[in-house]
Parts: C-alpha cells; structure tokens; sequence
C-alpha cells in the first residue's frame, strides 16, 4: 500500500484558490444580470454551505444589499459588479432619490482604489 504525502499548506491555500475561482466564474454572470433587489436576496438564497469554496461571494452580496456599501472582502471586479447592479436598479426607478449620491460615491471609493492598487 502506497503511503500519500501530505500536502504542504501551499498546496491546500492553491487548491482552496483554484475552487474559489471556479465559484467566481459561475457567480460572476449570476450577479452581473441582477436586475432587482430581489434578484440579489434570491441569488444569496443560493449560496453554498458555510466554509464551502466561494461561499464569501455570496455572503459579500447579502452585506452589500443590507448596506450598499462595499464589502471589505469584495475585490475590485466585484465592486465593480455592485455599482453596475446599482446603476441598473437606478434605470429601473428602483432606487430612491439617494440612490444616484450613492452611485456617485461607491464610484469615487473604486477611483480611489484604483489609483491605490
């Protein structure tokens, strides 16, 4: 019988990576066609079991829909993802009058973040 090696931490954080991606790209399209609110809240309602690779991206979203503020986890694409479903929710009239200020300023948060790397 064959003696497995144990794979070294680099390997495991390599693999948990590798999932998380393949999450992000079926996550992705997901949350760049949401068109309401409550698309987001049925979106999160898909969300994996905790611990489960990619399970962030949908916690992530549940925060942003009960504050539209960004995440601390969220990176920059997915930010970027947010403002778009803000925009859309905004050209749908589902968005009150602070909804184009908020726009602006979650716009200004990914210049800054941009030009800060």
């Amino acid at each position: 019988m064959a003696v497995r090696r144990r794979k070294t931490k680099a390997e495991r954080q390599r693999e948990r990576d590798e999932a998380n991606h393949r999450v992000w790209e079926q996550f992705q399209p997901k949350l760049a066609s949401l068109q309401s609110y409550e698309d987001g809240e049925k979106l999160v309602a898909e969300a994996p079991h905790p611990d489960a690779p990619g399970r962030g991206y949908y916690s992530n979203l549940a925060f942003f829909l009960q504050n539209l503020s960004f995440p601390n986890g969220a990176g920059y694409a997915e930010r970027v993802l947010y403002v778009q479903f803000l925009e859309r929710m905004d050209a749908a009239g589902q968005l009150g009058p602070e909804g184009k200020q908020k726009i602006f300023e979650l716009r200004r948060e990914l210049e800054i973040q941009a030009t800060n790397g």
